[in-house]
C-alpha cells in the first residue's frame, strides 16, 4: 500500500495541494546549503519521516542524478519533465509527468500498485471482478483465446514463445496501463475465482483516424449468462467516471450478430459500415460525457 510521497522536484504546488486536500502524507526532500543535488542522506531522512519501508513510497524527481540516488535506496520513482532542464532521460522511472494539473491520489496509487507487481482493480459487479492482467494470468489468457474468436474485431496475435509472451505482457502493463491508464483487463468470476474473459479498451485505427475502442471476450463455458453485458457496463462506467472519456467506439464484423446485439444493449449506435482487409465491419459509437 502507498503510504507517502517524497517530492524532490520543483513546480509541484498543485500536487501538494491535492495531497493536502486528501490528508495524504508527503514531504519535501531538501537540498543541503550550496549543494546542486540532493544526496542519499537527504532521501533517507525524508523517507523515514513517512515509512520505514522504501517500497511503500513514491518519489518524484526531476534529474537523472537524483533518480539514480533514490532508486539506489529502493525508492520507486516518478519523473517530472521540467521544461527548464535539458537532457533528462529518466531511465528507471515508472512514468513521466509533464505537469500536475490532472494528477490525483488514485493515479499515484495505481502507479505504486503496478510498480510492486500487483494489478489495479478496475471494477466489481455482483458476479465479477475486473482488474489489470499480470504475468500469472498468461496461461489462462492463452486458453481463453484458443477457445474461440474475440467478440470485438481484433487481429489474432502471432504465435510467440514463452519468453516473448511474458515480455509482451510486461511491456503492456508498463506502457498501456501506465501511460493510458486503460487497456484490456481480465474478467474474474467471483464465485469460482476463475478468469473467464477480458474486457476493456484499445486504440483503433481502422479508418483514417484513431479512437479509443471497446473489446470483450467471454470464455465459451461462461457464455449466455449475461457476463459480457455485466462486464461491458462496468467497463463503460469506469471509462465515463474514472477515465472521463467523452465517447468510445467499437468495431465488429457484420456477421457477428451476437456482438452487434450486445453493443446495442449497451447503448452503442451504428454509425458506419466499411471494408477493412477484405472484411465488412461496422463502426459503433457511444457518448459517455
Amino acid at each position: 500500500m502507498l503510504k507517502g510521497l517524497l517530492i524532490a522536484s520543483s513546480g509541484a504546488g498543485l500536487l501538494e495541494e491535492e495531497l493536502d486536500r486528501n490528508r495524504f502524507p508527503w514531504t519535501e526532500v531538501p537540498k543541503k546549503d550550496g549543494e546542486a543535488f540532493r544526496d542519499a542522506a537527504a532521501f533517507q531522512e525524508a523517507a523515514l519521516r513517512l515509512s520505514e519501508r522504501a517500497d511503500e513510497l513514491l518519489c518524484l524527481v526531476e534529474t537523472d542524478r537524483e533518480e539514480e540516488t533514490a532508486r539506489s535506496l529502493g525508492l520507486i520513482c516518478v519523473g517530472y519533465v521540467n521544461p527548464s532542464l535539458e537532457g533528462q532521460r529518466f531511465s528507471g522511472c515508472r512514468i513521466l509527468l509533464e505537469g500536475f494539473q490532472d494528477i490525483d491520489l488514485p493515479f499515484l496509487r495505481n502507479i505504486h500498485t503496478r510498480a510492486i507487481g500487483l494489478p489495479v482493480q478496475i471494477a466489481e459487479t455482483k458476479r465479477l471482478l475486473i482488474r489489470e492482467m499480470t504475468l500469472a494470468d498468461l496461461d489462462d489468457i492463452n486458453t481463453l483465446y484458443r477457445e474461440g474468436e474475440f467478440t470485438g474485431f481484433q487481429e489474432r496475435l502471432p504465435d510467440l514463445d514463452r519468453g516473448e509472451e511474458e515480455e509482451k505482457i510486461r511491456a503492456y502493463i508498463a506502457y498501456m496501463y501506465g501511460m493510458y491508464q486503460f487497456g484490456m483487463w481480465v474478467v474474474i468470476e467471483k464465485e469460482s475465482r476463475k478468469l473467464i474473459g477480458r474486457v476493456g479498451f484499445g486504440i483503433a485505427d481502422y479508418l483514417d483516424f484513431s479512437e479509443i475502442d471497446m473489446g470483450y471476450l467471454i470464455g465459451e463455458k461462461y457464455r449466455r449468462r449475461g457476463y459480457a453485458e455485466e462486464a461491458g457496463r462496468a467497463a463503460l462506467q469506469y471509462a465515463a467516471k474514472t477515465l472521463e472519456l467523452p465517447q468510445v467506439g467499437a468495431y465488429v464484423e457484420r456477421e457477428n450478430l451476437v456482438s452487434l446485439h450486445l453493443l446495442e444493449k449497451l447503448g452503442f449506435r451504428r454509425v458506419k459500415e466499411f471494408t477493412y482487409q477484405g472484411r465488412r465491419l461496422y463502426r459503433y459509437l457511444i457518448q459517455l460525457n
